[in-house]
Parts: structure tokens; C-alpha cells; sequence
């Protein structure tokens, strides 16, 4: 068969979103003042792009293997985070575009724009989280994948194997930082809400711009929980591929039976790894994913 790869609207990231990002990073790229404010958003927005771009690079000759990919994949949450993180960025496309359309000696910076206003820093603090959000769930995703399907290859030597699990392993570590992290960045989020709410009663404008505020911030304690969640699964994703088990060299004994595989509940949650399984004289064995309609003692008395 053809080689298979995955691409972005194979998962299901839209044009849109994909789009989205690119112009946003574009126009960055050709604002020096924007440059110069929001640096760190456009190397996020980068750190989504490459990742994507590799994906459709890992070229995948199996179609088993293509499908358990594209599952795992799926499941990682990268899909919601880019569709979602497009959406944003297409919001402050339309905003930088409108705020440096016009220049004047009563014109507001960018940089102040930004930061003039409760509000207004919070309002940008919720997209930077969520494009370095997106960042990080991609690269972990991505990396993820291309190492499991090496991993997954007959092709793989055992020597590589085992450099694949150590960078499996090391992964395992890199996400488990990164959850601990976003619990804390919750915890200080969920503070300034506090800080927030005192004195909302003193403001010029009766606390309508705290308020707003303080539910900008809770919007991004709900991202950082949702980071978390998405972190965790591929955290339990990547370590259940990483400690698979090997099988390999049965031989049977003459007029016997064997089962050499896993039972169906387990299919997706195990990483199994089945090879050189020989039968003797008068001998049988079942190799593979055995259904839970198999009857097991029917197989033993034959």
C-alpha cells in the first residue's frame, strides 16, 4: 500500500485555524512595534506551526498503524487547542490591525494598548496563555507521535527501541512538569482573582472594569484546568505506550495449547508487541486481540 501520512485536516483542524495563525505570525513578523511588545506570542505561534508541518513528514507504511496514531492523536486534545487557539488569534489579528492602522501624536502605543488597564492586561494575558497552551499541547502531541510509531515499527532495532523508550521516558517527565506548573500558574490566577474583588466598591467606575477583569482571569484559571486534564491523558497515553510488553520466542510443546496476546478490553490502553511464535507437532496458538466471546475453556479441550 501507499504510504500514509497525517495532516492537520485528517484530525480535523480547520483551514480557518490554521490560516489564523499564520497571518497573526506574518503580521507580527512585519510590525516592528509589534515585535517588539508581543516577541514571545509570535516564537509560540511558530511552535505550532513546525510541529504540524513535521506530522505531515512521519510517513506511516501501515494502515493499522496509521489508525492507532491518528486515534492516539486524536485523543490528546491537540484538535479542540488549535481549532481553538485559531479563533483567538483571528480576534487579535482584527485587533492589532485596528490599532496601528492610524498613527498620531494622540495615538495610544501597542504596548499601551496592552497594558493601560485592569482589564486590558488581563484580556491579553488570557491569549498569551492560550497560544502557549497550544504550543505546548502540540509539541507534546506531535513528539509523542513520532516517537510511539517508531516505537511501533518491526523495522525498529532493539537498540533503537530502547533509545525510543528512554526519550519516551524523558517526555513522561518534560509533561509531568508542565502540569505542575499550570497548577501552580492556577493558583496564582485564582489569587489575583481575590486581589481583584477587594475594593471593587472604590473604583471611579462603580468596578465595572475589575469585574471584567476578575472574569478574565477566571477564564483562565478554567484554561489552566483544562490544560491540566488534556497534560494528564497524554501523560497516561505516552507512559502505556512506553511500558509495553514484548513477546517473543514461544514455542509450543507438542499436543498443546497457547494463547499469546491480550483480551479486548485492553486494546489502546497496552502496548503489545507479539513475534517468532512457533507451533510444534500437533500444537496450536491463538496470537493476537482475543474477543471476549472466545470460549476460553472450548479452546483448551480441543
Amino acid at each position: 500500500m501507499d504510504p500514509l501520512s497525517i495532516t492537520a485536516s485528517t484530525l480535523g483542524i480547520t483551514t480557518f485555524a490554521i490560516s489564523s495563525i499564520v497571518q497573526l505570525h506574518n503580521f507580527i513578523d512585519n510590525l516592528a512595534e509589534a515585535k517588539d511588545v508581543v516577541q514571545d506570542i509570535a516564537s509560540n505561534l511558530e511552535g505550532v506551526q513546525r510541529p504540524l508541518a513535521a506530522l505531515e513528514d512521519l510517513i506511516i507504511s501501515d494502515a493499522a498503524m496509521y489508525t492507532a496514531a491518528k486515534v492516539d492523536l486524536e485523543k490528546t486534545g491537540v484538535v479542540e487547542a488549535v481549532n481553538n487557539c485559531g479563533q483567538a488569534c483571528a480576534k487579535f489579528t482584527d485587533n492589532l490591525k485596528r490599532w496601528t492602522k492610524h498613527s498620531g501624536g494622540t495615538q495610544l502605543s501597542l504596548r499601551d494598548r496592552l497594558s493601560v488597564g485592569v482589564w486590558n492586561r488581563e484580556k491579553f494575558r488570557t491569549f498569551r496563555m492560550q497560544v502557549q497552551s497550544c504550543q505546548t499541547t502540540v509539541h507534546f502531541a506531535v513528539t509523542s507521535t513520532q516517537l510511539i510509531v517508531q516505537l511501533r515499527s518491526e523495522q525498529t532495532s532493539e537498540t533503537d527501541r530502547k533509545k525510543l523508550k528512554a526519550q519516551l521516558q524523558a517526555l513522561e517527565a518534560k509533561i509531568q512538569e508542565h502540569i505542575d506548573l499550570t497548577k501552580k500558574q492556577q493558583g496564582d490566577a485564582q489569587k489575583r482573582v481575590q486581589g481583584l474583588q477587594e475594593g471593587l466598591d472604590d473604583e471611579e467606575d462603580g468596578g465595572a472594569q475589575r469585574t471584567l477583569a476578575i472574569q478574565e482571569v477566571e477564564e483562565q484559571s478554567r484554561l489552566f484546568e483544562a490544560d491540566q486534564v488534556a497534560s494528564a491523558a497524554l501523560f497516561s497515553q505516552v507512559r502505556s505506550k512506553r511500558t509495553g510488553h514484548d513477546i517473543s520466542n514461544i514455542i509450543t510443546s507438542d499436543d498443546s495449547r497457547a494463547l499469546v496476546g491480550l483480551p479486548e478490553s485492553v486494546v489502546g490502553k497496552v502496548n503489545l508487541r507479539i513475534r517468532d511464535v512457533t507451533t510444534q507437532r500437533n500444537s496450536s496458538a491463538a496470537v493476537g486481540v482475543f474477543d471476549k466471546d472466545v470460549d476460553m475453556n472450548d479452546f483448551f479441550k480441543q
